[in-house]
C-alpha cells in the first residue's frame, strides 16, 4: 500500500512520532512517503487561512495518515489551513495523529474529532486515530503504542 504521512510539527515532537511510523509502515513492506506541512511565516494559535509553503498533494497514496499537534483544543492553524484547502480525499483511507502537552481529554480528543470531521467531509473514512502526550514520563510507552495502533490499521 502506498501510504503518505502528512504532519504539521512546529516543535518536532509531531515529526519525531510521525517518523516512528514510518519506519514501522516500511518494515510491513508498505510504501511510505513523509511530508510537512510548513507555513509560510509564523502560524499563531487560533490564526485563519494560514499561508503555506508547502501544501503536500495526497492524490498518489491509497492511504494517509495526518497529524499535527494540538494548540489551544484544536488543530494547529497550519494543519487547518491545509485540510480546509486540501482536494477531495475521496475513497482514501485516513487515520489521525495529534500530539500534545496537556491530558487527552484537555484539547487531544476535541483535536481528534475536528480532524475526523474535515477529512470525512472531504470523503475520506477515518479508520483510527493516536493522540501522544508530551508530558508524562510514559511518553515513550505511549509512542510505542500509538506506532503499533496506527500500523496495524495498513
Amino acid at each position: 500500500m502506498n501510504i503518505g504521512i502528512v504532519v504539521h510539527s512546529q516543535t518536532g515532537h509531531t515529526l519525531s512520532v510521525a517518523g516512528k511510523l514510518k519506519e514501522r509502515l516500511l518494515e510491513a513492506g508498505h510504501a511510505v512517503t513523509l511530508e510537512q506541512v510548513e507555513p509560510s511565516g509564523p502560524a499563531k494559535p487560533g490564526a485563519e487561512n494560514v499561508q503555506l509553503k508547502t501544501k503536500p498533494e495526497v492524490d498518489a497514496y491509497d492511504a494517509l495518515v495526518f497529524g499535527c499537534p494540538v494548540w489551544g483544543g484544536t488543530m494547529s492553524s497550519a494543519m487547518t489551513s491545509y485540510l480546509e484547502q486540501a482536494t477531495s480525499l475521496q475513497g482514501k483511507k485516513v487515520a489521525c495523529l495529534v500530539t500534545h502537552f496537556f491530558p487527552r481529554g484537555w484539547g487531544g480528543n476535541q483535536t481528534i474529532s475536528q480532524m475526523k470531521e474535515v477529512c470525512e467531509s472531504k470523503g475520506a473514512t477515518v479508520c483510527g486515530s493516536g493522540s501522544v502526550s508530551w508530558f508524562p514520563l510514559s511518553r515513550k510507552r505511549r509512542i510505542a503504542e500509538v506506532v503499533d495502533d496506527l500500523s496495524g490499521l495498513f
